[in-house]
């Protein structure tokens, strides 16, 4: 009976370290993408206009320590999920759903694709005040799926929502 006590000890210790690191994770990542040092990849967007004009502008994805081969990726999935469910905010929340949408879109991944898109739906939701930066990461997720055909669902979903939302800016 001792020894199941001193594992259940154990465990509870694990967990609340794990929670701790990961709290103070967060408020790094926080801190380095208000400081704007997280985004260093370009990806060029290039915009229609209605009177045929094309913008061109460039949006930054995040830099990747943790790609999803990686046998650790499955720990990065729960701290990510940990860190929306313990953010209260719902724009703090928005902000950290745009960041984790980025991060997969940048991750190359056609199941991270299609997870990014849905965290994108869910901050524009979340968050009116980050509506204009969450419409610029639309944009950047259509300029690549449009480029690998790898994305095709995420391309279609990315598609519909920028459409349904198009009006509401």
């Amino acid at each position: 009976m001792k020894k199941i006590f001193i594992i259940i000890g154990l465990l509870i210790a694990v967990i609340i370290l794990f929670i701790s690191i990961a709290m103070a994770n967060l408020d790094a990542v926080l801190r380095e993408e208000k400081e704007d040092r997280i985004r260093v990849i370009p990806i060029e967007i290039i915009t229609d206009k209605d009177n045929g004009e094309k913008i061109k502008s460039v949006y930054y994805l995040p830099k990747i320590k943790i790609y999803p081969t990686n046998v650790l990726y499955p720990i990065k999935i729960l701290r990510d999920k940990l860190w929306l469910t313990l953010t209260p905010d719902s724009c703090e929340k928005s902000k950290l759903l745009m960041l984790i949408a980025d991060k997969q879109m940048a991750e190359n991944d056609a199941i991270s694709a299609n997870e990014a898109v849905d965290n994108l739906i869910l901050a524009w939701n979340l968050c009116p005040s980050n509506k204009l930066q969450i419409n610029k990461s639309a944009e950047a997720y259509r300029q690549m799926t449009k480029i690998m055909r790898k994305y095709f669902l995420a391309n279609e979903k990315i598609e519909k929502f920028i459409e349904d939302k198009k009006n509401k800016l």
